[in-house]
């Protein structure tokens, strides 16, 4: 991949934000490459999911700029900024796949609140969101008799059912056995690699970064430490990256 082609699909600079007075975040400046998967990585409560949630407006940043394909999103009313959401998908921790239809419905919800394609259309692209993440026999299923491997799956094909260009994953592998894991960052792989999807991870997971992550945002106490390739973090010297990806590594090993 020429580094020299890419360009930043996700721009944030000095962000300062919180929620009941306590501030979370503070100057926070990062980018995301196109065509690249970063992580947000770095200790628990150090903001994380606070970012990814300012970055689709889930919460409203105190200062600072979010720009997202090039647009500021702060200050964007409402049906301009929706209309922005059609071109990303969110894949959250839990999946938020409702319980009440099957699978397949789920995935489709999408394609019939954004588009006006004919129902013929929108269960043929259904099948083959289904298929590209191994669920091809599961469509009829409801979320509940799904494995948490099967359901994140599923999550995943609601998310890209709109083949947005940009996907964001809150915890993605989070709950998930090594093996189950390691199939998830494949398939993430993959978007990446042959639809030339732009993704944005929050993780703790040391091994499912070290597989997937071509950049990272290393957090501490809200500030950012690092942002930058994985390679060149691992060889920086910065303490509190290589304590995170050490003791990440002895616990997995230790499990």
């Amino acid at each position: 991949m020429s580094t020299e082609s890419l360009t930043n699909i996700i721009q944030v600079e000095d962000l300062t934000t919180g929620y009941n007075g306590r501030t979370v975040l503070q100057n926070v400046s990062m980018v995301a490459r196109a065509h690249e998967i970063t992580v947000i990585l770095g200790a628990s409560g150090c903001g994380k999911t606070t970012l990814l949630k300012n970055m689709i407006r889930l919460y409203q940043p105190w200062s600072g700029s979010i720009r997202l394909f090039g647009k500021e999103i702060t200050d964007m009313d409402e049906p301009e900024f929706n209309h922005l959401l059609q071109n990303i998908g969110v894949l959250f921790q839990n999946g938020a796949l409702l319980n009440s239809i099957p699978v397949s419905e789920n995935i489709s919800i999408p394609l019939l609140q954004h588009t006006k394609l004919p129902r013929v259309l929108i269960q043929r692209l259904v099948r083959i969101k289904l298929h590209l993440v191994g669920l091809e026999n599961a469509g009829h299923l409801l979320p509940s008799e799904l494995s948490g491997g099967m359901r994140k799956r599923a999550a995943l094909a609601r998310a890209i059912a709109m083949d947005p260009p940009l996907l964001f994953g809150d915890e993605p592998s989070a709950g998930l056995d090594p093996v189950t894991s390691a199939a998830l960052d494949d398939l993430l792989l993959k978007l990446r690699n042959d639809l030339g999807m732009t993704i944005l991870l929050v993780s703790h997971e040391v091994p499912s970064i070290l597989r997937i992550a071509d950049s990272i945002i290393f957090l501490e106490s809200g500030r950012v430490l690092f942002c930058g390739p994985l390679k060149q973090a691992l060889t920086a010297g910065i303490e509190e990256v290589d304590d995170f990806f050490s003791k990440g590594s002895e616990g997995r090993r230790a499990g």
